[in-house]
């Protein structure tokens, strides 16, 4: 099963992933989770081997500029217990927001993982968000290996859903009829 991606879980909180034999998760800590829902929500990342994404939790361990919160609290005292650590060394916040006028920063997207590895290339860049996007390489002891991924040329793509459009109106029969969906769009996602 190498280099096959399988996914593990997917809930509006977190996307889990299986790839080389580590499970990769993408997370979002939305601010509802609080007390006993937020402890157990994170006991419920046990299975991941690296995670990532918006905590929404202030520690200073993490986040020099606030104080610690509840979550914050929380969420080292369970990186501790189940031995996760932060990827890369601070390089400023991971978000950023004006309000009233006044700029608020914080540190509240990590890159976590456990288990014997090699962080390399561990930072994160600002685009069009007020949350920094987080990049990182993890060489698990050599077990990983690269994929190389054929690019998409989105335009001619968009041609041939055009064209296929247009023979489907026509009334002319092509493969990829038999594929389940409603629009050659549709047809495309499911390959």
């Amino acid at each position: 099963m190498d280099g096959v991606i399988k996914v593990i879980r997917e809930d509006k909180r977190l996307a889990l992933v299986e790839v080389w034999g580590y499970k990769l998760g993408g997370i979002y800590a939305d601010g509802k989770l609080s007390g006993g829902n937020w402890r157990e929500w994170l006991e419920s990342l046990n299975e991941a081997d690296c995670l990532v994404g918006d905590w929404n939790a202030h520690n200073q361990a993490w986040d020099p500029l606030n104080e610690d919160d509840t979550r914050g609290k929380d969420m080292e005292e369970w990186m501790v217990e189940k031995g996760f650590e932060i990827g890369g060394e601070y390089d400023g916040p991971t978000w950023e927001r004006i309000v009233n006028g006044r700029r608020q920063q914080s540190r509240i997207d990590l890159f976590i993982s456990r288990g014997p590895k090699n962080w390399q290339k561990v930072k994160s860049d600002k685009f069009l968000s007020d949350h920094w996007a987080i990049m990182a390489e993890i060489d698990w002891n050599g077990k990983l290996e690269e994929v190389v991924r054929e690019k998409i040329d989105w335009d001619i793509l968009g041609g041939e859903l055009n064209m296929a459009e247009e023979d489907e109106e026509k009334g002319n029969f092509h493969w990829y009829e038999e594929l389940e969906g409603n629009t050659p769009y549709e047809k495309l996602k499911l390959l």
